[in-house]
């Protein structure tokens, strides 16, 4: 009898050890690169849409896959925009070339989760994330020039869906729409005294600031924003993957002007594992 209840909880430790290894945390590495496609049209500044392609988009990802799901991640993505062909203009007998509009984006995302639907070939999961963006335009308009900005704080909610077939290939795609934002954007005329105000300092930290100050609190309503991704990843190993990852960004308002923009993103991943 004695040796049954020992065995008995010998195997009942070892269902624990394998439950426990089973349910143990996956955490994960991610950096990508690729082509930004960019077509934006800002009528604060100007009536014509900017499109551009560029080999800059940039991208760092953390995620965590345990009980719940984790992930954090900085974007950045440079665009640069010229109406016509480049021309040059003669002011006091000097040459000066017409700069292009450039367009850079910075975004800052965490995300947290819970799977809703975890069986090993297709899993699921639904969750929130705060993210944080700034996106600044450089409007060029021969020797004078204007600054731009879309500045948005937003709470999102997120699904994601996973796909693995042949054990190696996984498929996943997500998708986040913000329920309520902090969005901060330019005067109905580009400048005003406040504005003027705001840049008088000449430090980039303290203006950023003053544009956040002047935002307003909108809802779905006022701000029309989409985030959509889609992953594949290949193991070359039990530490690293490497993949593609295509992502899509919508944003729309009429605060204080129409702002249409339209981004795809298309990039190659490495990814570690540990």
């Amino acid at each position: 009898m004695k040796n049954q209840k020992i065995l008995i909880h010998l195997l009942c430790s070892i269902c624990s050890l394998q439950l426990a290894f089973a349910q143990q945390k996956e955490q994960t590495l991610s950096v990508a690169a690729g082509v930004s496609f960019l077509a934006r049209q800002d009528l604060v500044y100007s009536p014509f849409v900017h499109a551009d392609v560029s080999a800059n988009s940039y991208q760092l990802k953390y995620q965590r896959s345990a009980k719940y799901f984790q992930f954090a991640e900085v974007g950045f993505t440079y665009n640069s925009s010229q109406i016509g062909k480049p021309n040059e203009m003669d002011m006091d007998g000097h040459s000066h070339m017409m700069m292009p509009h450039e367009f850079l984006n910075i975004n800052l995302t965490y995300g947290f989760g819970k799977s809703i639907q975890p069986k090993a070939a297709y899993q699921a999961w639904l969750g929130g994330s705060l993210q944080s963006e700034l996106q600044a335009g450089f409007y060029n308009f021969g020797l004078s020039s204007m600054f731009g900005y879309f500045i948005n704080q937003s709470a999102q909610v997120w699904y994601r869906r996973a796909y693995t077939f042949n054990d190696k290939h996984t498929l996943a795609f997500h998708v986040a729409v913000p329920i309520i934002s902090w969005m901060a954007r330019p005067p109905y005329l580009a400048e005003d005294d406040e504005f003027i105000e705001n840049i008088a300092s000449h430090k980039s930290t303290k203006i950023i600031i003053a544009f956040i100050g002047d935002g307003e609190l909108v809802t779905w309503n006022k701000l029309q924003r989409v985030n959509f991704t889609l992953d594949y990843t290949y193991p070359l190993s039990n530490r690293f993957l490497v993949g593609a990852a295509y992502r899509f960004d919508f944003i729309h308002t009429n605060i204080p002007r129409t702002l249409l923009s339209y981004q795809h993103q298309l990039n190659i991943s490495t990814t570690f594992k540990f």
